[in-house]
């Protein structure tokens, strides 16, 4: 019988080939610890240095805008300079959007454009037509009936975040009004192709909305930060005007409803749990390097004693 010639084929299916595994060191290990401990300590650092200097101030308005479909003016200091770009978001607490059932209650490919029959929708269970929506009229004020699928339909839409914002800053009395923009607010894989209108006279929203695309992103707490807009100016600190239409209703999970101004630095908003946790890890490393240390220093009395 002919031998089998024995390459790297050969050694490969046997399990046989050269095997090579680090066997640390005391020494190694100290340094490695060592090391981690500098990078992470310094990590830690830069960071919280960083967030300081992120200007960011939240407001509670649910309980000045306690009436449901109705018009509401609140009015908020900044305590600090704000340059541009300024972030607006809206927070809500107490709201699981990341309940299994929630989470699956809609259509990708209806979302995309895909102009799909009832009997394909049952993805959006338990959401599918207008009336299960709560939807009368479209976007282009077109009556919408009742036993047709909902465009876009599922519970993730329904529930879709409809209270809207106008800024004003206040000085002697004069308002002066602050533009806030939807523009660039969804990410570029939202905005290439995953959300397109399928027919404006059959849909209740406009689905190419940005504010539309970032609500339909879920999050994974209760409590969660949704981006509503962008302000292209600096905001001087002092007396501000919001106006609110304040249509979503919150009383119904016990939950509250803030707006929040931000701005960001190259490691994104504010994050202080983030440096925290670098800082702990740090620690946790610099401890470790401690005790490997007292260790080789035990070791060599030993030895010294044994001489």
């Amino acid at each position: 019988m002919q031998a089998q010639p024995k390459g790297f084929s050969y050694a490969f299916k046997q399990q046989i080939m050269k095997a090579w595994q680090p066997v640390p060191t005391l020494n190694s290990t100290i340094i490695l610890f060592a090391t981690m401990s500098l990078f992470f300590l310094i990590m830690g650092i830069v960071l919280i240095s960083y967030s300081n200097d992120i200007a960011t101030q939240e407001f509670q308005y649910d309980s000045y805008c306690s009436a449901q479909n109705s018009d509401c003016v609140i009015q908020i200091a900044l305590d600090s300079n704000y340059k541009s770009p300024v972030f607006f978001y809206y927070q809500l607490t107490n709201f699981y959007q990341n309940h299994r059932r929630y989470v699956k209650s809609k259509s990708p490919s209806q979302l995309s454009g895909t102009d799909l029959s009832e009997s394909e929708l049952d993805e959006c269970d338990p959401v599918v037509t207008n009336d299960e929506m709560g939807k009368t009229s479209s976007v282009t004020n077109e009556p919408l009936k009742k036993e047709e699928k909902a465009i876009p339909c599922g519970l993730i839409a329904k529930s879709y975040f409809n209270d809207t914002f106008n800024l004003f800053q206040v000085i002697n009395n004069t308002k002066t009004e602050i533009k806030i923009s939807s523009n660039g607010i969804a990410w570029p894989s939202d905005l290439d192709g995953r959300y397109k209108n399928i027919d404006l006279n059959r849909q209740w929203i406009d689905m190419e909305d940005e504010r539309f695309m970032v609500w339909m992103r879920t999050a994974a707490l209760p409590q969660f930060r949704k981006l509503w807009g962008k302000i292209d100016q600096d905001l001087e600190a002092g007396i501000y005007e919001v106006q609110i239409k304040n249509t979503y209703n919150v009383s119904s999970f016990n939950g509250k409803k803030y707006i929040v101004f931000s701005t960001t630095n190259a490691f994104g908003g504010k994050n202080e749990f983030l440096s925290i946790a670098y800082i702990c890890v740090g620690v946790v490393c610099c401890v470790v390097t401690l005790g490997f240390l007292i260790r080789k220093f035990l070791s060599k009395a030993d030895q010294k004693k044994n001489r």
